[in-house]
């Protein structure tokens, strides 16, 4: 039983793996800018701030292991870059008090060092200090959860419109969350290995044919069309490389279609 912080302990990832720690009997600190308690009597909630720092040193009182989950895609240089300095930064400074240094365990993406798109170059340079630090550290890049290539295709209209464009030329190798979230408490209980792995989904599919599942499992009685067209975004021609998949690293079990017919389908 290790005592664990989590940051980012309240978003999708961090719920999961919170959950999966507690089961393991792990204790859970997580770090939040709330001073509410928390729902689950399990868990003890540490006030702090990673942008600022502020709360940090004490918030990582007595703990040794840090499951760093925390991010904002559209703050990356103050979220990603800066609130992971900053955790470096008070977690050497509580290894040196106790002569202790805690595992840093770091969620990142899979194709942030093949990529120029901004997020993921902050994604990069949070691994990078990571790696420079004198911490012991594991880093485990993902490829996209199912929840997030779904939340991509409602913004595209598939909920709403009689007919929906997709980005052309562009596959996600898309995974459920909680084989992320065990894959991470994995990495708590082996201990630190000093370097990045990987896990993807089953497959790699491109975005047309996970929008016609989509319709099919979801909302089978709409005669929804669905084409590709040549919508540009940093992500959509990031992900046109391909840098977002890892076929050698495949090890997800739920695909998009069971994810699709267990969170999302009509009921009854």
């Amino acid at each position: 039983m290790a005592r664990i912080l989590v940051t980012g302990g309240t978003g999708p990832l961090g719920r999961h793996t919170t959950a999966r720690l507690l089961t393991h009997k792990h204790q859970v600190r997580i770090l939040t800018h709330h001073t509410t308690p928390s729902s689950q009597p399990d868990v003890e909630m540490a006030p702090g701030d990673l942008a600022t720092g502020a709360g940090l040193e004490a918030a990582l009182d007595g703990i040794e292991v840090v499951v760093h989950l925390a991010s904002n895609s559209q703050q990356a240089l103050v979220a990603d870059i800066g609130g992971t300095r900053n955790l470096l930064s008070a977690a050497s400074i509580a290894s040196a008090a106790r002569l202790a240094s805690p595992h840093i365990v770091y969620i990142s993406i899979v194709g942030v060092d093949r990529s120029n798109m901004p997020y993921y170059v902050a994604k990069h340079a949070a691994e990078a200090l990571i790696a420079a630090s004198s911490l012991p550290y594991s880093i485990l890049r993902a490829t996209q959860f199912h929840g997030f290539i779904a939340s991509i295709l409602r913004s595209l209209g598939i909920d709403t419109q009689p007919e929906i464009t997709v980005p052309a030329g562009v596959r996600a190798q898309s995974i459920a969350v909680g084989e992320v979230a065990e894959r991470l408490v994995t990495l708590v209980e082996v201990g630190p290995l000093g370097h990045i792995a990987e896990i993807g989904g089953p497959e790699a599919l491109d975005l047309e044919t996970m929008a016609r599942t989509y319709l099919r499992v979801c909302d089978p009685a709409r005669a929804a069309q669905v084409r590709t067209g040549p919508l540009q975004s940093p992500m959509y021609d990031a992900w046109r490389t391909g840098c977002n998949l890892a076929p050698d690293h495949a090890f997800g079990v739920m695909t998009w279609e069971e994810y699709l017919t267990q969170s999302l389908a009509p009921r009854g």
